[in-house]
Protein backbone atom coordinates (compact mmCIF):
# COMPACT_ATOMS: atom_id res chain seq x y z
CA UNK A 1 0.00 0.00 0.00
CA UNK A 2 2.98 2.06 0.78
CA UNK A 3 3.78 1.68 -2.90
CA UNK A 4 0.16 3.03 -3.88
CA UNK A 5 0.33 6.13 -1.85
CA UNK A 6 3.64 6.98 -3.30
CA UNK A 7 2.46 6.70 -6.97
CA UNK A 8 -0.55 8.63 -6.28
CA UNK A 9 1.16 11.71 -4.96
CA UNK A 10 3.37 11.19 -7.79
CA UNK A 11 0.57 11.45 -10.38
CA UNK A 12 -1.10 14.31 -8.19
CA UNK A 13 1.97 16.13 -8.15
CA UNK A 14 2.40 16.37 -11.58
CA UNK A 15 -1.07 16.84 -12.53
CA UNK A 16 -0.65 20.02 -10.88
CA UNK A 17 2.63 21.08 -12.37
CA UNK A 18 1.39 20.96 -15.66
CA UNK A 19 -1.95 22.44 -14.39
CA UNK A 20 0.57 25.55 -13.02
CA UNK A 21 2.59 25.41 -16.79
CA UNK A 22 -0.55 25.06 -18.45
CA UNK A 23 -1.72 28.88 -16.69
CA UNK A 24 2.05 30.40 -17.44
CA UNK A 25 2.04 29.93 -20.88
CA UNK A 26 -1.71 31.01 -21.54
CA UNK A 27 -0.52 34.33 -20.14
CA UNK A 28 2.39 34.37 -22.27
CA UNK A 29 2.52 35.94 -26.37
CA UNK A 30 4.61 33.52 -28.25
CA UNK A 31 4.57 31.53 -31.56
CA UNK A 32 6.18 28.17 -32.46
CA UNK A 33 8.17 27.28 -35.57
CA UNK A 34 6.12 24.58 -35.64
CA UNK A 35 2.77 26.44 -35.80
CA UNK A 36 0.72 27.23 -38.83
CA UNK A 37 -1.44 30.00 -37.05
CA UNK A 38 -0.04 33.20 -34.83
CA UNK A 39 -1.65 32.02 -31.31
CA UNK A 40 -1.07 29.59 -29.29
CA UNK A 41 -4.56 28.91 -29.15
CA UNK A 42 -7.92 29.60 -30.67
CA UNK A 43 -11.71 29.80 -29.92
CA UNK A 44 -13.64 27.24 -31.57
CA UNK A 45 -17.47 28.38 -32.51
CA UNK A 46 -20.43 26.09 -32.09
CA UNK A 47 -22.36 26.35 -35.91
CA UNK A 48 -25.87 25.85 -37.70
CA UNK A 49 -25.25 22.34 -39.46
CA UNK A 50 -26.64 22.13 -42.84
CA UNK A 51 -24.37 19.40 -44.58
CA UNK A 52 -24.12 15.87 -45.13
CA UNK A 53 -21.28 14.25 -42.97
CA UNK A 54 -20.01 10.50 -42.97
CA UNK A 55 -18.32 8.34 -41.06
CA UNK A 56 -16.58 5.28 -41.03
CA UNK A 57 -15.38 2.32 -38.37
CA UNK A 58 -14.29 -1.19 -38.02
CA UNK A 59 -14.48 -3.89 -36.04
CA UNK A 60 -12.05 -6.87 -35.75
CA UNK A 61 -11.59 -10.05 -33.60
CA UNK A 62 -8.59 -12.08 -33.80
CA UNK A 63 -7.45 -15.58 -32.83
CA UNK A 64 -4.31 -17.39 -32.44
CA UNK A 65 -4.79 -21.07 -33.13
CA UNK A 66 -1.94 -24.19 -32.99
CA UNK A 67 -1.88 -24.20 -37.04
CA UNK A 68 -3.16 -20.96 -38.34
CA UNK A 69 -4.49 -17.46 -37.34
CA UNK A 70 -8.13 -16.14 -37.76
CA UNK A 71 -9.17 -13.00 -38.20
CA UNK A 72 -13.58 -11.53 -38.38
CA UNK A 73 -13.81 -7.94 -40.02
CA UNK A 74 -16.30 -5.54 -41.24
CA UNK A 75 -16.66 -1.73 -41.61
CA UNK A 76 -19.75 0.05 -41.59
CA UNK A 77 -20.36 3.51 -42.91
CA UNK A 78 -22.60 6.01 -41.97
CA UNK A 79 -24.16 8.94 -43.40
CA UNK A 80 -26.07 11.89 -41.63
CA UNK A 81 -28.38 14.42 -43.37
CA UNK A 82 -28.12 17.69 -41.16
CA UNK A 83 -30.93 20.47 -41.47
CA UNK A 84 -30.85 23.26 -38.89
CA UNK A 85 -28.91 21.06 -36.80
CA UNK A 86 -30.80 18.58 -36.64
CA UNK A 87 -30.69 14.63 -38.22
CA UNK A 88 -33.46 14.83 -40.83
CA UNK A 89 -32.49 11.09 -42.85
CA UNK A 90 -29.53 8.63 -42.57
CA UNK A 91 -28.33 6.08 -44.64
CA UNK A 92 -25.55 3.32 -43.85
CA UNK A 93 -23.04 1.85 -46.28
CA UNK A 94 -22.81 -0.61 -47.73
CA UNK A 95 -25.83 -2.13 -45.25
CA UNK A 96 -27.06 -1.23 -41.48
CA UNK A 97 -25.86 -4.61 -40.64
CA UNK A 98 -22.94 -6.04 -42.61
CA UNK A 99 -21.62 -10.19 -41.70
CA UNK A 100 -17.71 -9.86 -40.72
CA UNK A 101 -15.21 -11.55 -43.50
CA UNK A 102 -13.14 -13.74 -43.03
CA UNK A 103 -9.27 -13.86 -42.99
CA UNK A 104 -6.68 -16.09 -42.43
CA UNK A 105 -2.80 -16.85 -42.15
CA UNK A 106 -0.33 -19.16 -40.59
CA UNK A 107 3.12 -19.14 -39.76
CA UNK A 108 2.94 -15.44 -38.52
CA UNK A 109 5.21 -14.68 -35.15
CA UNK A 110 3.53 -12.73 -32.56
CA UNK A 111 4.71 -9.37 -34.18
CA UNK A 112 3.57 -10.39 -37.43
CA UNK A 113 0.30 -11.11 -35.93
CA UNK A 114 -0.67 -7.68 -34.72
CA UNK A 115 0.55 -6.14 -37.55
CA UNK A 116 -1.27 -8.24 -39.75
CA UNK A 117 -4.28 -7.79 -37.85
CA UNK A 118 -3.88 -3.73 -37.48
CA UNK A 119 -3.54 -3.98 -41.95
CA UNK A 120 -6.25 -6.08 -42.63
CA UNK A 121 -8.64 -3.98 -40.12
CA UNK A 122 -7.00 -0.32 -41.64
CA UNK A 123 -7.78 -1.87 -44.99
CA UNK A 124 -11.28 -2.27 -44.89
CA UNK A 125 -12.05 0.80 -43.30
CA UNK A 126 -10.36 3.05 -46.30
CA UNK A 127 -12.43 0.44 -48.76
CA UNK A 128 -15.60 1.25 -47.21
CA UNK A 129 -14.36 5.31 -47.23
CA UNK A 130 -13.71 5.42 -50.39
CA UNK A 131 -16.97 3.57 -51.43
CA UNK A 132 -18.96 5.64 -49.56
CA UNK A 133 -17.40 9.39 -50.66
CA UNK A 134 -17.83 7.95 -53.98
CA UNK A 135 -21.26 6.86 -53.87
CA UNK A 136 -22.98 9.22 -51.04
CA UNK A 137 -20.82 12.36 -51.46
CA UNK A 138 -20.98 13.72 -48.16
CA UNK A 139 -19.60 17.31 -47.47
CA UNK A 140 -17.57 15.86 -44.54
CA UNK A 141 -15.56 12.07 -43.70
CA UNK A 142 -14.96 11.45 -40.52
CA UNK A 143 -12.61 8.04 -39.76
CA UNK A 144 -12.33 6.93 -36.12
CA UNK A 145 -8.28 7.49 -35.77
CA UNK A 146 -5.69 8.45 -38.14
CA UNK A 147 -6.17 9.41 -41.56
CA UNK A 148 -2.25 8.63 -41.57
CA UNK A 149 -0.94 5.40 -41.87
CA UNK A 150 1.35 4.57 -38.40
CA UNK A 151 4.77 3.29 -37.85
CA UNK A 152 3.54 0.42 -36.01
CA UNK A 153 1.41 -1.01 -38.81
CA UNK A 154 5.11 -0.90 -41.26
CA UNK A 155 6.47 -4.88 -41.29
CA UNK A 156 9.66 -5.28 -42.18
CA UNK A 157 11.08 -5.14 -45.74
CA UNK A 158 11.75 -8.74 -45.85
CA UNK A 159 7.99 -10.00 -44.27
CA UNK A 160 4.72 -11.60 -45.87
CA UNK A 161 3.13 -8.32 -44.87
CA UNK A 162 5.04 -6.33 -46.92
CA UNK A 163 2.61 -6.68 -50.20
CA UNK A 164 -0.94 -5.95 -48.01
CA UNK A 165 1.23 -3.03 -46.50
CA UNK A 166 1.56 -1.83 -50.05
CA UNK A 167 -2.35 -2.45 -50.59
CA UNK A 168 -3.32 0.15 -47.42
CA UNK A 169 -0.82 2.47 -48.70
CA UNK A 170 -2.16 2.46 -51.83
CA UNK A 171 -5.89 2.62 -50.67
CA UNK A 172 -4.69 5.92 -48.45
CA UNK A 173 -3.72 7.44 -51.42
CA UNK A 174 -6.61 6.59 -53.25
CA UNK A 175 -8.90 7.83 -50.63
CA UNK A 176 -7.06 11.05 -50.71
CA UNK A 177 -7.33 11.37 -54.26
CA UNK A 178 -11.18 10.56 -54.11
CA UNK A 179 -12.19 12.95 -51.05
CA UNK A 180 -10.02 15.75 -53.39
CA UNK A 181 -12.03 14.92 -56.34
CA UNK A 182 -15.31 15.44 -55.19
CA UNK A 183 -14.56 18.02 -52.55
CA UNK A 184 -15.16 16.04 -49.18
CA UNK A 185 -13.30 17.16 -46.20
CA UNK A 186 -11.70 14.33 -44.97
CA UNK A 187 -11.15 13.86 -40.60
CA UNK A 188 -9.53 11.67 -38.61
CA UNK A 189 -10.86 12.05 -34.97
CA UNK A 190 -8.16 10.27 -32.30
CA UNK A 191 -9.93 9.54 -29.07
CA UNK A 192 -6.47 9.06 -26.81
CA UNK A 193 -4.27 10.14 -28.65
CA UNK A 194 -0.40 9.54 -27.39
CA UNK A 195 1.45 11.59 -29.63
CA UNK A 196 4.35 14.19 -28.79
CA UNK A 197 4.88 16.01 -31.64
CA UNK A 198 3.28 19.55 -29.82
CA UNK A 199 4.91 19.27 -26.76
CA UNK A 200 8.14 18.75 -28.21
CA UNK A 201 7.56 21.70 -30.16
CA UNK A 202 6.74 23.37 -27.01
CA UNK A 203 10.03 22.54 -25.58
CA UNK A 204 12.25 24.28 -28.24
CA UNK A 205 11.13 27.63 -26.33
CA UNK A 206 10.89 26.39 -22.65
CA UNK A 207 13.48 26.17 -19.86
CA UNK A 208 15.09 23.33 -18.29
CA UNK A 209 12.47 23.24 -15.47
CA UNK A 210 9.50 23.63 -17.78
CA UNK A 211 10.33 20.73 -20.39
CA UNK A 212 10.95 18.26 -18.03
CA UNK A 213 7.23 18.60 -16.95
CA UNK A 214 6.79 18.09 -20.34
CA UNK A 215 9.10 15.01 -20.86
CA UNK A 216 7.02 13.15 -18.43
CA UNK A 217 3.85 14.38 -20.42
CA UNK A 218 2.15 13.55 -24.32
CA UNK A 219 0.29 15.76 -25.95
CA UNK A 220 -3.28 15.48 -24.76
CA UNK A 221 -2.03 14.92 -20.65
CA UNK A 222 -0.72 18.75 -21.19
CA UNK A 223 -3.42 19.89 -23.37
CA UNK A 224 -6.50 19.35 -20.96
CA UNK A 225 -4.69 21.38 -19.15
CA UNK A 226 -4.14 24.25 -21.57
CA UNK A 227 -7.51 24.61 -22.86
CA UNK A 228 -10.77 25.72 -22.00
CA UNK A 229 -13.80 24.63 -23.02
CA UNK A 230 -14.76 25.14 -26.58
CA UNK A 231 -10.71 25.95 -27.62
CA UNK A 232 -8.08 24.53 -29.87
CA UNK A 233 -4.53 24.39 -30.16
CA UNK A 234 -2.82 26.06 -33.44
CA UNK A 235 -2.83 24.04 -36.32
CA UNK A 236 0.24 22.23 -37.06
CA UNK A 237 1.90 19.44 -39.30
CA UNK A 238 1.68 15.72 -39.07
CA UNK A 239 5.07 15.75 -39.27
CA UNK A 240 8.27 18.01 -39.95
CA UNK A 241 9.87 16.30 -42.41
CA UNK A 242 7.83 14.15 -44.66
CA UNK A 243 10.47 12.87 -47.11
CA UNK A 244 12.54 11.11 -44.06
CA UNK A 245 8.96 10.36 -42.21
CA UNK A 246 8.79 6.16 -42.36
CA UNK A 247 5.19 5.92 -42.80
CA UNK A 248 4.29 9.41 -44.47
CA UNK A 249 7.30 9.59 -46.61
CA UNK A 250 5.40 6.96 -48.98
CA UNK A 251 2.02 8.77 -49.32
CA UNK A 252 4.45 10.77 -52.30
CA UNK A 253 3.10 14.27 -51.80
CA UNK A 254 -0.05 14.05 -49.59
CA UNK A 255 1.98 13.52 -46.36
CA UNK A 256 2.86 17.30 -46.48
CA UNK A 257 -1.65 17.84 -46.72
CA UNK A 258 -2.01 16.60 -43.89
CA UNK A 259 -2.13 18.92 -40.40
CA UNK A 260 -3.27 18.37 -36.84
CA UNK A 261 -4.97 20.54 -33.98
CA UNK A 262 -6.26 19.83 -30.57
CA UNK A 263 -9.97 20.88 -29.84
CA UNK A 264 -11.57 20.56 -26.06
CA UNK A 265 -15.20 20.00 -27.32
CA UNK A 266 -16.51 19.78 -23.17
CA UNK A 267 -15.46 20.83 -20.05
CA UNK A 268 -15.28 17.34 -18.40
CA UNK A 269 -13.50 15.27 -21.12
CA UNK A 270 -9.73 15.64 -22.85
CA UNK A 271 -9.19 17.27 -25.58
CA UNK A 272 -9.89 15.04 -29.18
CA UNK A 273 -6.63 15.06 -32.11
CA UNK A 274 -8.20 15.85 -34.76
CA UNK A 275 -5.75 15.16 -38.30
CA UNK A 276 -7.61 16.19 -41.60
CA UNK A 277 -6.46 16.97 -45.03
CA UNK A 278 -5.89 20.35 -46.48
CA UNK A 279 -8.52 21.66 -48.87
CA UNK A 280 -11.28 23.95 -49.14
CA UNK A 281 -12.21 24.40 -45.62
CA UNK A 282 -10.43 26.29 -43.60
CA UNK A 283 -8.91 25.15 -40.07
CA UNK A 284 -12.02 27.37 -38.23
CA UNK A 285 -14.72 25.62 -40.34
CA UNK A 286 -13.34 22.15 -39.24
CA UNK A 287 -12.48 22.89 -35.77
CA UNK A 288 -16.28 24.37 -35.60
CA UNK A 289 -17.78 21.08 -37.31
CA UNK A 290 -15.97 19.16 -34.99
CA UNK A 291 -16.98 21.13 -31.88
CA UNK A 292 -20.35 20.80 -32.96
CA UNK A 293 -20.57 16.97 -33.25
CA UNK A 294 -18.95 16.35 -30.37
CA UNK A 295 -20.20 18.73 -28.24
CA UNK A 296 -23.32 16.70 -26.75
CA UNK A 297 -21.81 14.93 -23.88
CA UNK A 298 -20.57 17.23 -21.14
CA UNK A 299 -18.42 13.85 -19.81
CA UNK A 300 -17.97 12.26 -23.50
CA UNK A 301 -16.68 14.56 -26.08
CA UNK A 302 -16.93 12.41 -29.25
CA UNK A 303 -18.71 12.95 -32.68
CA UNK A 304 -22.61 11.19 -32.16
CA UNK A 305 -22.15 10.00 -36.21
CA UNK A 306 -18.65 7.79 -34.98
CA UNK A 307 -19.89 6.63 -32.19
CA UNK A 308 -22.93 5.27 -34.22
CA UNK A 309 -20.33 3.77 -36.85
CA UNK A 310 -18.41 2.23 -33.83
CA UNK A 311 -21.76 0.51 -32.59
CA UNK A 312 -22.40 -0.74 -36.18
CA UNK A 313 -18.72 -2.69 -36.68
CA UNK A 314 -18.32 -3.63 -33.23
CA UNK A 315 -18.14 -7.63 -33.30
CA UNK A 316 -19.38 -9.92 -30.06
CA UNK A 317 -16.87 -12.57 -29.10
CA UNK A 318 -19.56 -15.02 -29.60
CA UNK A 319 -19.05 -14.20 -32.88
CA UNK A 320 -15.86 -15.80 -33.26
CA UNK A 321 -17.13 -18.60 -30.97
CA UNK A 322 -19.45 -19.25 -33.67
CA UNK A 323 -17.11 -19.54 -36.18
CA UNK A 324 -14.90 -21.85 -34.69
CA UNK A 325 -17.54 -24.33 -33.50
CA UNK A 326 -18.52 -24.99 -37.62
CA UNK A 327 -14.85 -24.70 -38.62
CA UNK A 328 -14.07 -27.20 -35.53
CA UNK A 329 -17.45 -29.55 -37.16
CA UNK A 330 -15.71 -29.45 -40.71
CA UNK A 331 -12.53 -30.45 -39.88
CA UNK A 332 -13.01 -32.39 -36.77
CA UNK A 333 -9.74 -32.59 -34.25
CA UNK A 334 -7.15 -31.89 -36.44
CA UNK A 335 -4.26 -30.31 -34.36
CA UNK A 336 -4.39 -27.33 -36.58
CA UNK A 337 -7.42 -26.06 -35.37
CA UNK A 338 -7.20 -27.12 -31.73
CA UNK A 339 -6.96 -23.49 -29.45
CA UNK A 340 -3.50 -22.51 -27.75
CA UNK A 341 -2.77 -23.52 -24.53
CA UNK A 342 -3.64 -20.11 -22.53
CA UNK A 343 -7.16 -19.97 -24.19
CA UNK A 344 -7.86 -23.65 -23.42
CA UNK A 345 -6.91 -24.21 -19.67
CA UNK A 346 -8.83 -26.57 -17.90
CA UNK A 347 -8.33 -25.72 -14.07
CA UNK A 348 -10.10 -21.97 -14.75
Amino acid sequence: MEKLFEIANRIAKLEEERKSLAQTLRNQEFTLADSLEKDLFCKAQKIPLNCDVGAVDGGLLAQEFHGFDLLLVRAVGVVFKYQDSTVKSYKYHPHAIVEPELDTLSALDSHDFLVHKGLTRLKKELSTAIELVEKHLPNYLLLDGSIAPQISDKPGEDSELRSLYNEVIHKFIQLYSTCEKNNVTLIGIIKDSRAKRFIESLSNVLNAADTSILSQSNDTSFINFLLNEGERTFAFSYTKDTKNHQALKELRDWGSKINVFYLKPVINDRPLRVEFLVGAKTYDEIASLVYTLSGINKSYAYPAILIEADLRAALDRREMDRVYRQLFTRTGMRSSVMKLRRDNRPFR
